[in-house]
């Protein structure tokens, strides 16, 4: 224990370090840890610092994760590190800089209500593009590639349903939606254990996410259009695109526009483009 303790003791004596928890291995569930006996997250002001670093502490495999407060909260709303929020709330604080670990939990804890329509508006995206990908599939009648993409459509219902509720997703976040929507749970239920074929198991669950999706459009757009609503001007989808607050669902943002647009959700409007007789697509809230 002791190189262990002389790795986050020399962290506790960085004037940037903010908090420190450690995290150490269950019996039986060593998964939770990554089959590591410990670890240490460490908060930081340098974001540049951010790393990952394996070590052997005296026979401890032990995993030490240094992270600036940016980089901890886009591990945990890309869920790029899914066991992020529960090491957060069940690790043992080392070091509390300022309460700095404390009010950490208590803002997770409360989940401002900007932080959730974007987090909120991250998911629908997701959402969609999981959603129209497994219907191309299934009208293809490729149903176990269709059975992939529906089940992800239904993971980030799941995770959209728990937010909209004021809490962040677990990573048993099923547990949660069945406490929480007991509609999308029964949902994932008949994907699953359904006694129906496979076929007919999808059709009925592409209505039911339909459904889902149209009862959810006004708070799924919210977050994009309080962006929008930041220009009195149409904007290009480049402009969409590059938007900071808006880089977490670039990658599925082409889909939300267009569905959105489809749906007379936003407003597609033809600007003329540099060559005669060309219009370029911008759009407005």
């Amino acid at each position: 224990m002791d190189l262990l303790c002389h790795l986050y003791e020399e962290r506790m004596q960085d004037p940037y370090t903010k908090g420190i928890l450690i995290v150490e291995k269950r019996k039986d569930q060593e998964p939770f840890t990554d089959f590591f006996d410990v670890v240490l997250i460490v908060v930081t002001e340098k974001p540049e610092s951010t790393a990952i670093k394996h070590y052997n502490c005296s026979g401890l495999r032990t995993a030490l994760h240094v992270l600036g407060e940016v980089e901890l909260f886009q591990s945990i709303n890309t869920e790029s590190n899914k066991k992020m929020m529960d090491w957060l709330f069940e690790g043992r604080v080392l070091f509390n800089r300022n309460n700095y670990i404390t009010n950490l939990k208590k803002r997770l804890c409360e989940f401002p209500v900007q932080d959730r329509l974007r987090e909120i508006g991250q998911e629908f995206a997701k959402l969609i593009n999981r959603y129209e990908d497994g219907k191309s599939l299934f009208y293809r009648q490729r149903y176990l590639d269709a059975f992939h993409h529906i089940a992800h459509a239904l993971h980030h219902l799941a995770r959209l349903s728990v937010i909209e509720q004021g809490f962040y997703p677990e990573v048993t976040v099923w547990e949660q939606v069945k406490r929480l929507d007991p509609e999308t749970y029964k949902l994932y239920h008949e994907l699953i254990v359904g006694d129906e074929p496979l076929e007919k198991r999808l059709e009925l669950l592409l209505i039911g996410i339909d459904f889902a999706i149209r009862s959810k459009v006004y708070i799924g757009k919210a977050h994009l259009i309080s962006v929008m609503n930041k220009k009195s001007r149409e904007w290009s989808f480049t402009e969409l695109v590059q938007a900071p607050e808006l880089k977490d669902y670039a990658v599925d943002l082409e889909m939300l526009v267009q569905h959105l647009v489809k749906n007379k959700q936003l407003t597609e409007v033809e600007m003329p483009d540099e060559i005669a007789g060309m219009y370029c697509y911008k759009y407005a809230p």
